[in-house]
């Protein structure tokens, strides 16, 4: 039979009480009580029963994501499941169970999760401008962080990319190589018109380099998925064919618009430079490899799952709000313009 906590409890001399505590990790036991408890467990072999510590704690000690996915496809993506591995790891380094919710939420389910002592705290992506679900979790108390930002940002938690300079950042290395005819296939319609903060936070970032710049606007919005950025690029050079450089904001569109150049007797980057933003090493995947302003997925969901586990412990009373500057990584599909 397992060795119980009343075993430890018998052979180190102390009541069922103070090897609980001490199991617990509370800290009302003397020191030399808690390391000779400590060496019984050890000598015993003895591990806790995970399910009844959550009980007795009143505490799941587990935390969820909330990823509304525009399109499910995009859950095999390298970009997303970056985001959700690096939640994990975070949650498995902290003894935290973790949940993927992936779905459409209401209000009403929202609540049901808060009450429902499914998870300790959220972390909630595909953040909006005005977003629901952070005013009521605010409103309830409920702990949570945000993968993103909304327009006003006071006392909330959150880790984000800056797309307005990472933008800018963009459009100063294609200028610097001599491009003046820029084009971006930036995120869909659906998402500015929902608010989503990466697509209108993009087109204020494209407009200020345009501004900044004093270079024409031309851009297209589409869907992250190589068929519509194929489209997207084949419309956008057809109406501007004077382009010789792009910015992507995802892999799908990356590989979409390079399928569409191929198709245009365009080569890359001889003809037309493409700079991916949003993307990390997945850009070295692509042929050729994508030059980038760097957003490691994995390294944001890591830091979002230990700031709420900070939160939960009692660890972190102020709001951390972590801002990632643009980070320019050069590979082989930008260049000089030909002359």
């Amino acid at each position: 039979m397992p060795t119980t906590l009343q075993d430890v409890a018998r052979k180190a001399g102390v009541s069922m009480k103070t090897a609980s505590r001490v199991v617990n990790k509370e800290k009302n036991v003397a020191e030399d009580t808690r390391q000779l408890v400590l060496r019984v467990i050890q000598e015993l072999g003895y591990v806790p029963h995970i399910q009844a510590q959550r009980l007795a704690s009143g505490r799941t000690r587990s935390i969820a994501l909330h990823y509304p996915l525009s399109n499910p496809a995009l859950l095999s993506n390298l970009i997303e499941m970056n985001f959700i591995t690096g939640i994990a790891l975070g949650a498995a380094e902290e003894d935290y169970y973790f949940s993927l919710m992936t779905g459409t939420l209401t209000p009403t389910g929202l609540m049901k999760l808060c009450r429902g002592a499914q998870a300790d705290g959220l972390i909630v992506m595909q953040i909006a401008m005005q977003d629901w679900r952070v005013d009521l979790l605010r409103k309830n108390d409920f702990p949570f962080v945000m993968i993103g930002r909304c327009e006003m940002n006071n006392g909330l938690t959150f880790i984000d990319l800056d797309f307005e300079n990472a933008l800018i950042e963009a459009y100063a290395h294609l200028i610097n190589l001599g491009h003046q005819h820029i084009g971006l296939l930036t995120y869909s319609e659906d998402w500015r018109i929902k608010g989503l903060g990466p697509a209108v936070r993009t087109l204020q970032g494209f407009r200020s380099a345009v501004k900044r710049f004093k270079v024409a606007s031309m851009y297209r919005e589409c869907e992250q998925t190589v068929e519509r950025a194929y489209w997207a690029t084949k419309s956008l050079f057809g109406e501007n064919p004077q382009i010789t450089a792009l910015v992507v904001m995802h892999n799908t569109i990356a590989v979409g618009a390079i399928t569409a150049l191929q198709e245009m007797n365009r080569r890359v980057p001889d003809d037309c430079s493409i700079l991916g933003v949003a993307i990390s090493d997945e850009g070295q995947l692509i042929i050729p490899p994508l030059t980038t302003i760097e957003w490691s997925g994995h390294d944001i969901g890591h830091q979002a799952a230990k700031m709420l586990i900070r939160q939960l412990k009692g660890e972190s009373l102020d709001p951390g709000q972590i801002l990632v500057p643009p980070k320019l990584q050069i590979r082989r599909s930008t260049a000089p313009m030909s002359r």
